[in-house]
């Protein structure tokens, strides 16, 4: 499971630096094939495969998300400016 939380989480990562956020859902749609073909092959319960597949979508997705952020922060680290929060409002 550690395996497959983190192969997701840098999935999600690197499609999030390259795509847009409609990305998200097609590369969902092909875990959940991927996951569910392992699973029927290695003769994994029903329930096991949903748990898998609940958990890689959110890695995905968590993982998209760290990359816009960290895309954030590289663009504002090389514009040169400088963001405090009080300044945001």
């Amino acid at each position: 499971m550690s395996t497959l939380i983190l192969l997701a989480t840098l999935l999600g990562a690197v499609v999030g630096m390259r795509f847009k956020v409609f990305i998200v859902f097609p590369a969902i749609g092909v875990a959940l094939i991927v996951i569910l073909a392992h699973g029927i092959a290695r003769g994994t319960s029903v329930s096991g495969i949903l748990i898998a597949v609940l958990v890689a979508s959110s890695c995905l997705q968590v993982g998209y998300i760290f990359s816009l952020v960290a895309r954030y922060g590289i663009a504002l680290a090389r514009s040169g400016r400088k963001v405090s929060l009080r300044s945001v409002r």
